[in-house]
C-alpha cells in the first residue's frame, strides 16, 4: 500500500492559486457577485480569490482584521508580505477562525486548529489572498447586497468553478474542457507522485521540468483500458472502455519542479474529477485478499406490486486491506496515519488495480505485531463522493 503526501508538512500537497500557474480551462461560467446587483431566485454567481489588505496586530495569538472580507470561518488564505512577518507566522497557506468580533480572525495552521502564537515587534499591513473558487445560487428573489458566504438565508454554495473542480476534494464534480485540460503546477518541495481520479481522456501526458536541468520526466499514457480483454473477441467487438483512475509514483525527486499535466480528448470533452500531487510513502506490501467495493447512496424503493423505482445518486469507493509492515516502521506508519485522520489522502492498494486507488479517509486501522520482523496493518478506507 502507498500513500500520496507532501514532504513538509506530512500532508497532501495543497493546490492553491500560487501553485496552479497556468490552465487552458476557463473560469467565467457565471458573473462575479456584485453588491449592487439584484438577483432572482436560482441565479448563480461565482466568487474567485478576492484580494484584500489585512492588518496583523502583534499579540498571542496574532489577530487579523479584514474589512468586508465576505469569507466564512476556516477559509484557507495565503499571506504574502514585502516586510517581516511576526515570529511564528510564515507566508503560505493558513486558515483563520472567528476572533469573536466582526471581521476579526485568529490564524491557525489547520481548520479549527489551535491559534498561531506570534511574538516580536513586526506589525503593519500585509496582503492576504483567499483561495476561493466558489459558485453560489440565490435562494430568494430580490436578493440585493447579501454577501454569499455570510448570508446563508440568501445563498447556498452549490459547486466549485469549472477550473477548480479537479482540486476541490470532491470526486463527483469534474473539470470539463473541450479537446484538452492542460495545467501547469509550481511544485513545492519534493513531489514524486501524481494521482488523477474520475478522468476521461484519450491520453494523459505528464511532464516535469527542473529550473536547472530542464525536462527530467516526460511520459504519455494511454487513456484506454485493457481491463477485461482476455482474447481477440472482446478486443474487436466490446465497447472501448477508458481508464478512470491512475497513479504515477515514479516522478524523479526534484525540489520545486514545475509539473505539467495534459489530458487530451481531441474532438470530445476531457474530464478530471481530482488531481492530487505529493510525495509517495510506501507503507508495505498489500496482502492477497484485498477487498474493493463501493458504497451506493441511490434510493431503491419497491411498491406493493413488486415494481422498483430508483433514484440514482452518488457513490464512493471503499477498500479493506491487510498490509505487511516492517517492525522498524510500525511507529512511523502509526504516526503518519494518525496525522492523516482528518485529511483526504490518496491510498493505493496495488498499482495493478485502478479500483484500489481511493481518495478519502480511513475509517479505522490497527496493527498486529505478530512476527519477529514484520507486522500486519489492517486498514479500512472510505473514498470521497
Amino acid at each position: 500500500m502507498k500513500l500520496i503526501r507532501s514532504l513538509l508538512p506530512a500532508k497532501p500537497f495543497v493546490i492553491a492559486d500560487s501553485n496552479l500557474t497556468s490552465s487552458n480551462v476557463t473560469e467565467t461560467e457565471y458573473p462575479a457577485w456584485a453588491s449592487g446587483t439584484t438577483y432572482a431566485l436560482g441565479d448563480r454567481v461565482q466568487i474567485v480569490s478576492p484580494t484584500s489588505t489585512v492588518t496583523i496586530s502583534i499579540a498571542s495569538p496574532g489577530v487579523v482584521t479584514w474589512a468586508a472580507h465576505g469569507l466564512p470561518d476556516n477559509t484557507p488564505v495565503r499571506i504574502t508580505t514585502t516586510g517581516a512577518l511576526p515570529t511564528g507566522l510564515t507566508a503560505g497557506q493558513i486558515y483563520f477562525t472567528s476572533g469573536g468580533t466582526v471581521n476579526a480572525f485568529k490564524l491557525s495552521l489547520k481548520p479549527d486548529g489551535a491559534p498561531i502564537n506570534t511574538s516580536g515587534s513586526q506589525s503593519g499591513t500585509h496582503t492576504a489572498v483567499a483561495t476561493r473558487h466558489d459558485v453560489y445560487e440565490s435562494l430568494q428573489a430580490s436578493n440585493l447586497g447579501n454577501a454569499p458566504a455570510l448570508s446563508a438565508a440568501w445563498w447556498v454554495r452549490v459547486d466549485s468553478t469549472n477550473r477548480w473542480r479537479m482540486h476541490d476534494d470532491s470526486m463527483g464534480s469534474q473539470t470539463a474542457n473541450t479537446d484538452s485540460i492542460a495545467n501547469v503546477y509550481a511544485g513545492k518541495g519534493i513531489i514524486d507522485a501524481l494521482a488523477l481520479l474520475n478522468i476521461s481522456a484519450q491520453s494523459i501526458q505528464v511532464t516535469m521540468t527542473d529550473s536547472v536541468e530542464g525536462v527530467v520526466f516526460d511520459q504519455t499514457f494511454s487513456g484506454i483500458s485493457d481491463a477485461g480483454i482476455t482474447d481477440y473477441y472482446p478486443w474487436f467487438f466490446d465497447p472501448v472502455v477508458r481508464i478512470t483512475d491512475m497513479a504515477i509514483t515514479n516522478l524523479p525527486p526534484y525540489v520545486d519542479a514545475a509539473i505539467a499535466v495534459t489530458l487530451t480528448d481531441t474532438g470530445g470533452t476531457a474530464l478530471c474529477g481530482e488531481c492530487v500531487l505529493g510525495k509517495v510513502l510506501d507503507v508495505g506490501g498489500t496482502q492477497y485478499g484485498m477487498r474493493l467495493g463501493i458504497q451506493d447512496y441511490s434510493v431503491k424503493q419497491r411498491n406493493a406490486f413488486g415494481i422498483y423505482t430508483v433514484l440514482e445518486r452518488a457513490f464512493n469507493r471503499t477498500s479493506d486491506m491487510n498490509v505487511w509492515v516492517e517492525n522498524a516502521a510500525v511507529d512511523a506508519v502509526a504516526n503518519v496515519l494518525s496525522e492523516f485522520r482528518a485529511t483526504p489522502t490518496v491510498y493505493i492498494g496495488s498499482e495493478d488495480f485502478g479500483s484500489s486507488i481511493v481518495f478519502g479517509y480511513y475509517k479505522n486501522f490497527f496493527t498486529a505485531v505478530e512476527f519477529v520482523n514484520q507486522s500486519i496493518l489492517s486498514i479500512e478506507i472510505e473514498g470521497l463522493v
